[in-house]
């Protein structure tokens, strides 16, 4: 199948590209708020439109004269999208009017990006005619060629805008490296969340894992704003790896955005099957948030692969390993099926043992013991230690199955579902790990008659 072509937004700081993009793929894929910059990375989804389907890139805004590191990285993942890209919508702010930095932009865009089709829309246009052709005069000094007035939140304009741009669009592009958006036809094998608290190295390590930039790497936590998904084809594996925005504590939450950006994470542990908890090796101690995050992956039932990363910086002797474990699996003891690596996300340590790791953890999702092993297994737990009596009455297991995984999970059929308690669960469960450990998976028993 051919790849789909790719359209980037791009625009200064709050002027509504996120919203144009919502409006685009229809439904609230990017982060909204008043806040400028509140997209930073390249953010992907899919979009059609008379029944062509394309690829919609948001970009950070863009601040021409600015020359901070965050800026310039900015400045690169917009240049990034801008490369791959067969078309480009130009958002400007028509409440705001035309101001330099547009002209900037737009200057740039027509000179360096010429060979690309250019949609200049004129966003935040929601009021009467005669208002909205004032506002919109003063941006025909640029001569554009396709020049829409539009409202991203409310829709005026934008069918007119899409109409004309999808019949310029190649009926076979084919970008190199092109992201897709997550859908509901991806397996869920194939979701790994990379998560962990602000500035522990988790958009470097997202970049390290697929061998390019995608992520904004900055040394001001809170960098990433937003989920971002990358589908990584590997020696014949697909990986589709989630970078998300740090966990902070929630006294220590600054704004909206970041109370969005945390939701988004937290919804995307929910969902995923197999988190990557990043930790810092080169700071002292699991934190309280360490714990809070693994807290999270430990309720979403998902599977766990611990990573120290910065071991470069962390000084390590021969004992500072041993430590290191020592600690995390005290301090996280419902994490004890997770293995652990230590690695450097900047210098390319361990990232071919990680993705090892990761393909076992995948492997060992998908592991079965089978039934009459199950059975013999059940036949000798009950018999060396028979299930408490539940509520008077003698509570009888029949017989017990494991499910498709992952998740690693086992229904036992019994008189009295509600009385085979939690305590003899486990037990029963040790007994199952004898067998088979079901490394980096918790392993999870439902009752049923």
């Amino acid at each position: 199948m051919d790849s789909l072509p790719v359209i980037a937004i791009v625009g200064r700081p709050n002027v509504g590209k996120s919203s144009l993009m919502n409006r685009l793929v229809g439904y609230r894929h990017a982060i909204v708020d008043p806040t400028p910059g509140v997209t930073r990375d390249r953010n992907y989804a899919e979009a059609t439109w008379n029944r062509r389907k394309f690829n919609v890139v948001d970009t950070g805004g863009l601040e021409p004269d600015n020359t901070k590191s965050l800026m310039t990285s900015i400045k690169s993942q917009v240049n990034f999208a801008l490369q791959e890209a067969n078309a480009i919508i130009f958002v400007c702010d028509g409440q705001a009017g035309l101001v330099p930095d547009d002209k900037q932009i737009y200057n740039f865009l027509r000179k360096r990006w010429s060979g690309r089709p250019l949609f200049v829309c004129v966003n935040k246009l929601d009021n009467t005619q005669e208002s909205e052709d004032i506002q919109l005069s003063e941006f025909f000094e640029f001569g554009a060629e396709n020049l829409y007035p539009i409202s991203a939140i409310h829709g005026h304009g934008v069918a007119d805008m899409l109409d004309d741009l999808v019949e310029i669009l190649p009926v076979n592009a084919d970008p190199k490296n092109q992201p897709k958006e997550e859908d509901d036809d991806d397996k869920a094998l194939e979701r790994i969340a990379i998560v962990g608290k602000p500035n522990v190295g988790k958009s470097a390590l997202f970049n390290a894992l697929i061998g390019q930039d995608r992520s904004i790497v900055d040394n001001v936590e809170g960098t990433t704003r937003d989920t971002i998904l990358y589908h990584l084809d590997r020696e014949g594996k697909r990986y589709s790896f989630i970078d998300t925005a740090g966990l902070r504590r929630p006294d220590a939450t600054k704004d909206d955005v970041e109370t969005y950006s945390a939701y988004r994470t937290l919804g995307t542990i929910k969902r995923t099957d197999l988190a990557i908890l990043v930790l810092d090796a080169s700071r002292e101690g699991i934190t309280h948030q360490d714990k809070r995050i693994a807290g999270k992956i430990i309720e979403s039932g998902a599977g766990c692969i611990i990573v120290w990363n910065k071991w470069d910086i962390a000084n390590p002797d021969e004992h500072r390993w041993d430590e290191l474990k020592k600690q995390t699996r005290e301090e996280f003891p419902l994490l004890e099926f997770a293995p652990m690596i230590a690695i450097s996300a900047k210098t390319g340590l361990r990232l071919n043992k990680l993705f090892d790791t990761i393909d076992h953890v995948q492997e060992v999702g998908r592991r079965r013991i089978p039934d009459e092993i199950l059975k013999s297994i059940l036949y000798d737990a009950v018999t060396i230690q028979p299930p408490p009596a539940y509520k008077g009455k003698e509570l009888k297991i029949k017989s017990i199955e494991q499910y498709d995984g992952p998740p690693i999970i086992f229904k036992v059929r019994c008189n009295e579902p509600k009385g085979l308690h939690f305590s003899y669960q486990r037990y029963l469960l040790n007994h199952i790990r004898q067998e088979e450990t079901f490394e980096g998976w918790p392993v999870k028993i439902v009752a049923s008659h």
